[in-house]
């Protein structure tokens, strides 16, 4: 009985660390979703690059939105729903909570209309009064969205691998995607 246990434990043991039970779909796209909430150091490079490259903000309006974002990163909540593995292909579908920004957003283009005086410096439109007034806005958004967001994982030499994600994948985890089109 003995020698049994022994050669059971060093079985267990043996196989146990020949698994990486990090090499799964669903730990990948957890990996990818913890790097937001820790504010990891790639994810705040991407920000960087992004806020640099893709916005028309002033230096005091790309800081403001920066310190905006990493909070929206930060509170991200995700749960797996479901995962699907096809030969080398994966699918994980996750639910992410995160804070409603389109709806700051989306209110604040009416307003804009509305009130476009207010936005004006010596009669003529001043875009970063209006993106102050929407950094504000956007501090001050509470509600929160739910997205089921498909993630694909591909098999590269027996390592799961998190596909590249796309536009509206981003959009959702800043809470910005339009879901009112």
């Amino acid at each position: 009985m003995k020698r049994l246990f022994v050669i059971l434990s060093v079985l267990f043991f043996t196989g146990c660390s020949m698994l990486d039970i990090s090499n799964t779909p669903t730990k990948k796209v957890e990996e990818y979703l913890n790097k937001y909430q820790i504010l990891d150091k790639e994810v705040l490079d991407q920000l960087d690059s992004v806020i640099d490259k893709k916005t028309k903000l002033n230096d005091e309006n790309k800081k403001e939105y920066r310190e905006l974002i990493k909070k929206q990163y930060k509170d991200l909540q995700y749960s797996i729903k479901e995962e699907r593995i096809d030969g080398d292909e994966a699918v994980v579908s996750a639910e992410v909570i995160v804070t409603d920004f389109t709806k700051i957003i989306n209110e604040a283009e009416v307003y804009k209309r509305g009130h476009i005086e207010e936005f004006y410096n010596e009669e003529i439109y001043n875009d970063n009064l209006y993106k102050k007034y929407l950094l504000d806005r956007l501090k001050e958004a509470k509600d929160k969205v739910t997205y089921t967001i498909d993630f694909t994982v591909h098999k590269d030499n027996n390592k799961w691998k998190l596909d590249s994600i796309n536009d509206t994948i981003e959009d959702k985890i800043l809470g910005i995607y339009n879901y009112n089109d």
